[in-house]
């Protein structure tokens, strides 16, 4: 997001975003989506098929904001959480479609792209804590089960940021369930 997006946003009505959290952390954010995006890219090797609509992402940034304002308002909270942050990034992301399929023969395989990159972006935040975590093979079938399940959800099923954010706390809360069954035993 350049400064002219940014001067736009002031023109279309945002100008109270760019106020409370500041011309850096839109940009910032705005910087962080297409990274991610253009790195979902490059791991897919979909260079020639797949290209990041900047224009979307725009209204990612926008939307994302203008929900994390009404959220810290309505809940009298200074800071969102983490799995706030990325549960309401994946919804809007889920919403615009940022990554577009650049041509229309033989692309089958890409017409659920972003929800399959939503999908790796939870699951990179989810699975990485703890770090550098081994998986058992024996538990791999469940991992792959829930990545799969996770795609599929965001593919056909009625979803809201509330929803993701929920996930994402059970998913926390059955891993700290484990942690204690295995330390009682």
């Amino acid at each position: 997001m350049d400064d002219r997006n940014l001067m736009e946003m002031d023109s279309n009505g945002y100008q109270y975003l760019l106020d409370k959290f500041g011309r850096e952390k839109i940009k910032s954010r705005f910087e962080y989506i297409n990274t991610i995006l253009e790195e979902y890219i490059k791991q897919h090797q979909y260079e020639k098929r797949v290209i990041v609509c900047q224009n979307m992402i725009e209204h990612v940034v926008i939307d994302y904001f203008v929900d994390i304002d009404r959220l810290k308002e309505f809940q009298e909270i200074e800071y969102v959480n983490e799995i706030k942050i990325y549960a309401y990034l994946s919804y809007w992301m889920l919403r615009h479609k940022p990554l577009q399929v650049t041509g229309s023969d033989g692309q089958d395989d890409l017409v659920f792209v972003n929800e399959e990159c939503v999908a790796d972006f939870l699951l990179s935040f989810l699975l990485s804590q703890p770090e550098n975590v081994p998986f058992l093979a024996e538990q791999m079938e469940k991992i792959d089960e829930f990545a799969k399940t996770l795609v599929y959800y965001f593919s056909y099923r009625e979803y809201s940021a509330k929803s993701i954010e929920l996930m994402m706390l059970a998913f926390g809360a059955g891993r700290g369930y484990q942690y204690s069954v295995d330390y009682q035993q």
